[in-house]
């Protein structure tokens, strides 16, 4: 059983590109928008995160090298922005824009697929890609550079209630996607994450403040650049 294993992990990592596209000592450099939107975690004792701020934009770029057709990794990083919904705002903030912010930087690897497409004019590389990183989130009262507090929205000691609602967590994803490639250099594609950011701090936030999940999605494109020799 382990031989069958072994070789089935070999043939897979040794099939020929010769079917499809062999991406293999390319850079690609993506650039994507999208949404962003709360999936899980509570907020406090009565709501969980995604019943207090709702869905918004997100941009991302990445930078990632493709060691063989298969396997590529690469640092990516994207700014969600997310607005507090118009029931859940403090008190005095009815005509303000409070929001998540949530800006993050990760390192991931990606697996492609598309070399084991057998059809020699194949355009399309579906792949499937997991990280992790750090993701930089506060809660901003209308500019985002103007920090809410803690007291404003969560009910905690007095110590922590002038603490600015903010952190670094570190986080991870896991998704997948599409890419099309609409000439040689150039592909368009279409991607889904899913990033658990571990944001739970009782000390600073209180019991019911916990870990949140986050769904991102979009579309761009991706230009890759040669760096072998010839």
């Amino acid at each position: 059983m382990k031989k069958v294993f072994v070789i089935l992990v070999v043939s897979i990592f040794a099939t020929s590109a010769a079917y499809g596209m062999d991406m293999s000592k390319h850079i690609g450099f993506g650039v994507w928008g999208g949404g962003i939107m709360p999936m899980n975690g509570g907020f406090d004792a009565e709501d969980n995160l995604s019943d207090v701020v709702g869905f918004y934009g997100f941009p991302a770029v990445e930078i990632k090298y493709v060691i063989i057709d298969k396997v590529a990794v690469g640092i990516n990083g994207g700014y969600g922005y997310m607005p507090i919904k118009d029931e859940k705002k403090p008190d005095g903030y009815e005509d303000l824009t409070p929001a998540l912010n949530m800006p993050y930087v990760a390192l991931n690897g990606t697996f492609n697929f598309g070399p084991m497409i057998k059809a020699e004019d194949n355009k399309l590389n579906p792949f499937a890609t997991a990280g992790a990183g750090m993701y930089m989130w506060y809660a901003s009262r209308n500019e985002r550079t103007d920090k809410l507090l803690v007291g404003e929205v969560l009910e905690v000691g007095e110590e922590e209630e002038a603490e600015e609602l903010k952190a670094s967590s570190f986080g991870f994803n896991i998704g997948g996607g599409v890419e099309y490639f609409a000439t040689e250099k150039l592909a368009v594609f279409g991607r889904v994450n899913y990033h658990m950011v571990m944001t739970k701090d009782e000390d600073k936030f209180g019991k019911d403040f916990g870990n949140h999940g986050f769904l991102t999605f979009g579309a761009g494109v991706t230009y890759y650049l040669f760096t072998g020799g010839e």
